[in-house]
C-alpha cells in the first residue's frame, strides 16, 4: 500500500492470518484423521502437494480474496505437516539422537527464515517481486513431495498396520542390525498393546477429567505464550518494523533469523539435555524480556531520530538477543515439552489441540495486533514493549508451572502434572519451586503404572476421581497409592 495506516495494517493481518486459520484447523483435526489413519509418509506427501498448490494460487493471485485463499490451502497443508513431521522424526529416530532431530528439524525452519528474509530483501522492490517470493512455495512443496515417495512410513505405523514384515525391512535398514532391530520392533509391539489396553480418551474425556484437562491446559499455554511473546511478530513483520524504525540495511534484515539459527542450534543441540527443559525455558523467556524492553524503551527514547546515530543499531541488538533468546529455548522447547508432558491416553489429540492454539489464536490475534500496533499510536517503540511486558510475565509461569522433564520417562513425568484441586495445584508450585518436580516423580514400574494413571474413568463417572488400577473409581485412595508403590 502507499500510506501503512491502520487499515493496510488490517489488511496485513487478514492475509496472514489466512494461512494460520488453515494451519490451525488442519493440526487439530489431520491428527486422528490422517496421520494415525492412513500413515505419517502419505499425510506428509499430502501435506506437501497442499503447500505446493496454496503457492500456486497466490503467486498467480489477481485479486486479495485470491491471494487470501491460496495462504489458506497452503496453511492447511503446513498444519498437516507440523503433525505428520515430528512424529515421523520422533518414530525413525534413535533415542540417543531423537532431541539432537528435534533440533534439525527447528534448524531447518530457521534456514528457511534466513533464505526468505534474503530473498525478500533482494526483491521487495520489483513490482512482481513478491509473486517471485511466494512461488518459491511450489517448488519446496512438490520437491519434498517427491523425495517422500523414495521414503518408508514408519515401523511403528507399519506394525500398527499389521505389516510387520515391511516393519523389520525398515526398522533393520534404518538401524543397520537385525537384532537391535528385532528388540525395538518388540518394544514397539509392546507399547502398542499397552495403548490398546489403556485405549485412546474422546474429546470430551478431555475436558471433563480434571487431570487431563489441567495438563492439557499448561501445554496449551505453552504454545500460546510460544507465538505471543513477540516471535511471529518479528519474523512476518520484521520488515516492517525496521522499516518505520528508519532502519533497512541487509544486515537488519539477516542478523535476527540468523540469531535465531545459532541459537536454536547451541539449546537443541548442546544445552538442552545438559541444562534441562526448565532451565532454558525459565532463562530464555528472561531474556527475551529483557530484550524486547530495552529495544522499546531505546525506540521510545530516540523516537523519530533512531536512523540517527546508534539508536537504530541498539534496538536491533536488542532483537538480534531476543531472537538468539527465543531460539535457544523456546523456539525448539516448546514442541519438545509437550510431546513430552501428556499423558498416553490423551497424546494424539492433546498435542494437535496445542498445535492449534498456536497456528489458531496465538498466530491471528499476533497477525492481527502487530501491524496495528507498528502502525498505530504505539508505533514500534510501544510495540516491542508490549511483547517485552507480556514476556515478562510468562517468566513466573515458566517458574511456577514448568517441572523438568529432561532424562525422565514418561511414567515419570505422568504423575508430576497430575493435579486437580486447587490445593493440588499449590502443591505442583510448590514442587516446581523447591525441586523442579510438580507433584513428585514415581518409583512405580514402567508397565503397571500407565494402567494406574491414564485408566479410563468407570462407566458413568466423568473422571474427577482418582483411578484404580483397573479403570474403576478408588474409595481408598492411600490404598492406590501404596499399590502404586508396590508395583
Amino acid at each position: 500500500p502507499e500510506h501503512d495506516d491502520t487499515a493496510a495494517a488490517f489488511e496485513k493481518g487478514l492475509t496472514v492470518n489466512g494461512f494460520n486459520i488453515g494451519a490451525a484447523i488442519s493440526a487439530v483435526l489431520c491428527g486422528h484423521l490422517i496421520v494415525d489413519r492412513h500413515g505419517r509418509k502419505p499425510a506428509l506427501i499430502l501435506g506437501s502437494l497442499l503447500f505446493a498448490l496454496g503457492g500456486l494460487v497466490q503467486s498467480t493471485a489477481v485479486s486479495g480474496p485470491m491471494l487470501i485463499t491460496g495462504r489458506l490451502i497452503a496453511g492447511v497443508g503446513v498444519g498437516v505437516t507440523s503433525c505428520a513431521g515430528p512424529a515421523y522424526i520422533a518414530e525413525v529416530a534413535p533415542s540417543k539422537i531423537r532431541g539432537a532431530m528435534v533440533g534439525i528439524y527447528q534448524s531447518n525452519i530457521c534456514l528457511a527464515i534466513v533464505g526468505a528474509s534474503l530473498l525478500n530483501y533482494y526483491d521487495h522492490t520489483m513490482p512482481t517481486g513478491w509473486r517471485w517470493s511466494l512461488s518459491v512455495q511450489i517448488f519446496l512443496g512438490v520437491i519434498t513431495a517427491l523425495g517422500l515417495f523414495f521414503c518408508s512410513d514408519t515401523p511403528r505405523f507399519l506394525e500398527s498396520a499389521g505389516r510387520s514384515e515391511e516393519a523389520v525391512r525398515v526398522l533393520t535398514a534404518l538401524r543397520g542390525d537385525e537384532q537391535m532391530a528385532s528388540q525395538e520392533l518388540a518394544m514397539v509391539r509392546a507399547e502398542l498393546e499397552e495403548e490398546k489396553l489403556i485405549g485412546s480418551a474422546s474429546w470430551g474425556e478431555i475436558f471433563v477429567n480434571k487431570y487431563f484437562r489441567n495438563v492439557v491446559i499448561l501445554g496449551c499455554l505453552v504454545q500460546f505464550f510460544q507465538i505471543m511473546t513477540g516471535i511471529n511478530a518479528m519474523v512476518s513483520f520484521g520488515g516492517t518494523l525496521f522499516a518505520d524504525l528508519g532502519v533497512t540495511s541487509i544486515a537488519s534484515t539477516l542478523t535476527p533469523p540468523l540469531s535465531f539459527l545459532i541459537g536454536n542450534t547451541i539449546g537443541g543441540f548442546g544445552l538442552v539435555d545438559r541444562l534441562g527443559r526448565r532451565t532454558l525455558l525459565i532463562w530464555g523467556m528472561a531474556g527475551m524480556a529483557l530484550s524486547m524492553l530495552a529495544g522499546g524503551i531505546v525506540a521510545l527514547v530516540a523516537g523519530e531520530h533512531t536512523s540517527e546515530g546508534g539508536a537504530g543499531y541498539v534496538i536491533i541488538a536488542m532483537i538480534v538477543c531476543y531472537m538468539f533468546s527465543f531460539g535457544i529455548s523456546w523456539g525448539f522447547g516448546a514442541w519438545l515439552y509437550i510431546s513430552e508432558i501428556m499423558p498416553l491416553r490423551v497424546r494424539g489429540k492433546a498435542v494437535g489441540l496445542c498445535t492449534g492454539v498456536n497456528w489458531g489464536p496465538a498466530n491471528v490475534i499476533s497477525a492481527f495486533i502487530t501491524p496495528m500496533m507498528i502502525a498505530g499510536p504505539m508505533g514500534p517503540g510501544g510495540t516491542l514493549l508490549f511483547f517485552g511486558v507480556l514476556s515478562t510475565f510468562v517468566v513466573p509461569f515458566a517458574v511456577f508451572c514448568l517441572p523438568e522433564t529432561k532424562g525422565r520417562t514418561l511414567e515419570e513425568i505422568t504423575p508430576m502434572f497430575r493435579f486437580a484441586t486447587l490445593g493440588d495445584f499449590l502443591t505442583f508450585v510448590r514442587g516446581n519451586l523447591s525441586a523442579g518436580n510438580g507433584m513428585g516423580l514415581s518409583s512405580s514400574a514402567p508397565v503397571s503404572l500407565p494402567r494406574l494413571l491414564d485408566a479410563r474413568p468407570a462407566k458413568g463417572e466423568t473422571g474427577g476421581s482418582k483411578v484404580g488400577v483397573e479403570g474403576q473409581p478408588s474409595s481408598n485412595p492411600d490404598a492406590e497409592n501404596e499399590m502404586a508403590e508396590e508395583v
